[in-house]
């Protein structure tokens, strides 16, 4: 399987120094790719809405989407209603089986300086994987 992610920034908690903007800039180029799977962070308002990765190109017919659904660069620990919440707005485009749930790109574990400590990421992963089970019950039966 062939993966591209795209990359905001990872290294600071001051989302204010970090790239920002819709992907629907990017929708032609995404349509492009020869990639199976598109990883984007969409737990920050700095992505923007994510009905706008769908705007004019076909990624709803050929993609599966690894959806950033937990910040890594927040303390804030996402519920799993919230989770589900953003997910479903995903499943407006694409087939749950072509929705994967992951963190905004990774953890920033950098040696000896996690923008996050263990048990906060910790707690993250396991409301992401919590909200994923409710999702696999509700809409892959």
């Amino acid at each position: 399987m062939s993966i591209m992610h795209v990359c905001r920034g990872n290294w600071t908690k001051d989302e204010s120094v970090l790239l920002e903007g819709a992907y629907d800039k990017l929708g032609k180029f995404f349509d492009s790719l020869k990639v199976d799977m598109l990883a984007l962070e969409f737990s920050t308002p700095r992505a923007g809405e994510v009905e706008k990765l769908f705007y004019n190109n076909f990624l709803d017919t050929k993609i599966i989407l690894g959806f950033g659904c937990i910040n890594p660069r927040s303390d804030r620990v996402e519920t799993v209603e919230e989770i589900v919440r953003n997910v479903e707005k995903v499943l407006e485009f694409l087939p749950p089986e072509n929705v994967w749930l992951n963190p905004d790109c990774g953890f920033a574990t950098f040696s000896k300086r996690p923008l996050n400590p263990y048990p906060i990421i910790r707690k993250k992963l396991q409301n992401m994987v919590k909200a994923s089970k409710i999702l696999r019950e509700k809409y892959c039966k």
